[in-house]
């Protein structure tokens, strides 16, 4: 009996463990700099560690015509966020993300500012 209560116990903590690294990491996108022009986003999100999970979050004036739109790689490609699969100009955005595979970001129109990125998860 004794060995099926180590059992149990045993199970219980792998289910904590388990459930305490489901929960994703949080990244502001481009750190202190937030989601602007000129900001190199390539080198930014190579010095991340993103992964399955993890909420990537734009910080932005939504005074300024900025927005954020994930889009398919045929959109990312073409600048173009029509049919985005997110799109958001409130200032501040949050994605997680859910999917595996490459997600494309973009910022309508400002695809000549560098505000793209993409990021495999």
């Amino acid at each position: 009996m004794a060995s099926s209560a180590v059992k149990f116990v045993a199970l219980i903590l792998i289910l904590v463990c388990y459930a305490r690294s489901g929960r994703g990491a949080e990244y502001t996108v481009g750190d202190q700099l937030g989601w602007r022009p000129l900001v190199n986003y390539y080198s930014w999100v190579r010095s991340k560690s993103i992964k399955l999970g993890d909420t990537l979050v734009f910080n932005y004036s939504p005074f300024e015509d900025y927005s954020v739109a994930e889009v398919t790689q045929f959109k990312f490609i073409a600048c173009n966020a029509s049919e985005a699969i997110f799109f958001d100009s409130s200032g501040n955005s949050s994605i997680t993300l859910r999917k595996p595979g490459q997600h494309y970001f973009l910022a309508q129109g400002h695809c000549s500012d560098q505000m793209v990125f993409s990021v495999l998860v």
